[in-house]
């Protein structure tokens, strides 16, 4: 893929692409899906971390128990590498070959959970009463691990919204959008109960139950929406954002595109004096990337006819 550059003083280009390079990396990777703490020791630990693993793998809580997989529990063992036995301040912690768990998944035919994910930002509204400040975060944080779900916790004053107020998708992803995060899920009081809502650009969907509802809700949401994405061939298609003038505006845009759902590779194509030619590589070429950023807070369709699709960039 190449890149072009035109009408920029040298150094300032070289810069540029140092910081492009940078932020190529995918900065939602669930950390270690291998690495798991269990309970139990022996076979019986084996037997539950592949559990843990399949779950984070495929997207599917379900997939803890289904019938189809079973073989793969059993045979826990084979896709051990490393046991950290239980310390007098750890529980025991047990690391599968993920990479060879996944070949023996598709070898079943089983859907996949993309290693790439999107950054979930988690702000609570309001708590229901005597909801434990501690034990909520932990129970989060537990819960986003559990499922290979990237979360970035933070209080609605710090992520610029006003606790106990009305949130709307946009004011939620722009906040998302702040705290470098792809998605944002918001949780409020529902009597004793609570109520998750997910904004993730298409349309918000709503959980409620227990604290950890919304995690699962989310983890369900972005797994089925991130296979039925990938499932689509591979294209590569061409956008040009205005607006970008800045080492930061070019981060931001390369972070935007890398971030959605599916992406394989990004790329500058060509520079201007206020815009720039972006290649990306994704499902569903053209369309999927439209449908991708149908949602975004940061890039907006220019409503001018072009034969390339343009977008401007949303400070």
């Amino acid at each position: 893929m190449s890149i072009l550059f035109r009408r920029r003083p040298r150094a300032w280009l070289a810069g540029v692409a140092l910081l492009l390079c940078a932020a190529s990396v995918p900065a939602a990777q669930p950390a270690a899906i291998g690495e798991v703490t269990v309970q139990s020791t022996g076979e019986a630990g084996f037997a539950e971390a592949m559990r843990i693993v399949l779950v984070r793998l495929t997207g599917r809580r379900a997939a803890a128990t289904e019938p189809a997989l079973a073989p793969l529990v059993r045979d826990a063992r084979r896709y051990v590498q490393i046991v950290r036995p239980a310390t007098g301040s750890s529980a025991p912690r047990i690391t599968l070959d993920a990479a060879a768990i996944e070949r023996s998944l598709l070898a079943l035919e089983q859907p996949l959970w993309a290693r790439e994910r999107p950054l979930v930002l988690g702000v609570i509204a309001t708590a229901p009463a005597g909801a434990d400040a501690a034990a909520t975060r932990t129970a989060l944080e537990n819960a986003a691990l559990e499922r290979g779900l990237p979360l970035r916790l933070m209080s609605a004053s710090s992520a610029g919204l006003t606790a106990g107020s009305a949130v709307d998708a946009s004011a939620a992803l722009a906040a998302a959008r702040r705290a470098g995060a792809d998605v944002a899920l918001l949780g409020e009081a529902d009597g004793a109960e609570w109520q998750w809502t997910l904004f993730d650009g298409v349309a918000p969907a709503v959980f409620t139950g227990g604290v950890t509802a919304g995690i699962e809700g989310a983890a369900d949401t972005l797994a089925i929406g991130a296979q039925a994405a990938i499932a689509q061939a591979v294209e590569t298609t061409t956008l040009r954002v205005v607006g970008v003038a800045t080492l930061q505006d070019y981060a931001d845009v390369q972070r935007v595109l890398a971030g959605l759902l599916g992406v394989r590779a990004v790329g500058v194509r060509a520079v201007e004096s206020d815009a720039a030619l972006f290649e990306v590589q994704l499902p569903g070429g053209a369309q999927g990337l439209q449908s991708a950023l149908a949602g975004s807070a940061r890039l907006r369709r220019d409503a001018a006819a072009s034969a390339t699709p343009t977008y401007r960039l949303q400070r």
